[in-house]
């Protein structure tokens, strides 16, 4: 005959073995859904970082085009697809352009010496000729000033087309001047824009990240094509105002 003690351990066993069963199975329930639950964030996460890295990549690559393109003379448009701009070449890059302007200060400098050397002497062929007028008008030496006075003439004409011809300059350092302005915007247009995208997307990941990558950036990329638009003073205060949101 069972004793109640041994009828109470029996019992007691039974409990505990269905506790340890239950136990078993709800950690292991619990455990794999929070595993799956970190994993997807992780991925999701992953996912959300690889997209901004990419338009990081792109962005640089849109830069590293534009200095190309500034950097030579003559050169076309950079195809897409350039490779990544790495440090060296970025040094390079912008040495040449710092290298072009200086030759644009070079040029632009002499032409101007050379034209005032001109201009000069022309100032003084000037004085001379309003000296033998007077001259002329007086009756005195009157062939001797009008042979001087030619000669006078052909000087000025030469010295307009020399100044005529310095000029050229403009033609050269203009194009070179507008490639770098051009570059300059581009970058800057670029920086801002991978600014905002970047900003956008890493705060509306804060506040919602229940939301899907794909919308937020869908989102995102709407808000920055809206302060491209065309009202070119009202954007750049919205553009303004949005960097300083996001602490720039």
């Amino acid at each position: 005959m069972v004793t109640q003690e041994e009828l109470l351990d029996n019992v007691m066993e039974r409990v505990t073995n269905n506790l340890v069963v239950n136990i078993r199975d709800v950690l292991a329930t619990t455990i794999e859904r929070e595993l799956t639950t970190n994993l997807t964030r992780a991925l999701v996460e992953s996912e959300f970082y690889r997209r901004i890295s990419d338009d990081m990549r792109g962005g640089l690559q849109t830069i590293y085009r534009e200095i190309s393109t500034a950097a030579k003379p003559g050169a076309q448009e950079a195809p897409e697809g350039t490779l990544p701009v790495q440090r060296e070449d970025a040094d390079r890059l912008f040495n040449e352009a710092s290298r072009q302007l200086d030759e644009i200060l070079v040029t632009t400098q002499e032409a101007t010496e050379s034209i005032m050397d001109v201009v000069e002497v022309q100032i003084e062929r000037q004085k001379e000729a309003a000296v033998l007028i007077e001259s002329v008008r007086a009756g005195a030496g009157v062939e001797r000033a009008l042979e001087r006075m030619v000669q006078i003439n052909a000087e000025l004409g030469e010295g307009l087309v020399q100044i005529l011809t310095t000029l050229g300059f403009q033609d050269l350092t203009g194009q070179r001047i507008k490639k770098i302005i051009a570059a300059l915007r581009t970058i800057e247009s670029t920086v801002v824009e991978l600014y905002l995208s970047t900003g956008l997307l890493i705060r509306a990941r804060e506040e919602t990240p229940e939301k899907d990558i794909s919308q937020i950036e869908a989102e995102t990329r709407q808000v920055v094509s809206e302060l491209k638009g065309p009202q070119r003073g009202a954007s750049q205060e919205n553009v303004d105002d949005l960097l300083a949101q996001l602490g720039l």
